[in-house]
């Protein structure tokens, strides 16, 4: 019977680390980089607000290799914070984080007030979309004002998605 106890709180134990959320870190070097000149991805607001945006993109360069057709697809994803000048003040990438533990994505940055809390995230290039927690308001693409938007050039399939958000929180 103890056996079995101990099986079970194994099982229980590995299932919690499995669910549990996935901290994003800031990869931003620029100490102070200049503000966003793409609109798709952040346009400047008034005061207190903040955007979130998104940014995928790929580019398949033809290998000529009837065994391998996908050899030359790379692809990327990156999450970008912007304050309400669209100064860049976070990038975080899931694929550079070292693993792949999957969402809920969690972002705490000594700029932000509040855990940014990302839920649900799709990174296809030809149909983005995300939805995120921040404070009391919960933010998704195709509602409070937040777009994605195909901003693809030459062999580059890319989306922009951006979102603005209350740096203080939705007024109780």
């Amino acid at each position: 019977m103890a056996r079995y106890a101990l099986t079970l709180t194994t099982v229980l134990a590995v299932l919690g680390l499995a669910a549990a959320d996935c901290q994003l870190s800031n990869k931003l070097t620029d100490t102070d980089p200049p503000p966003e000149p793409k609109a798709e991805l952040c346009q400047s607001q008034g005061e207190g607000t903040f955007t979130f945006s998104m940014d995928v993109h790929e580019v398949d360069v033809p290998t000529f290799d009837s065994g391998a057709v996908w050899a030359g697809l790379v692809k990327g994803n990156s999450f970008m914070i912007y304050d309400n000048a669209c100064i860049l003040k976070g990038v975080y990438s899931p694929g550079d984080e070292g693993n792949d533990c999957g969402i809920p994505f969690v972002i705490q940055d000594n700029f932000l007030p509040f855990v940014l809390t990302v839920k649900e995230v799709n990174f296809d290039v030809g149909a983005p979309r995300f939805k995120f927690d921040y404070a009391n308001g919960e933010f998704s693409i195709g509602n409070n004002q937040c777009t994605c938007q195909d901003v693809s050039h030459d062999l580059e399939a890319e989306s922009a998605c951006k979102c603005a958000f209350p740096l203080q929180g939705e007024p109780a």
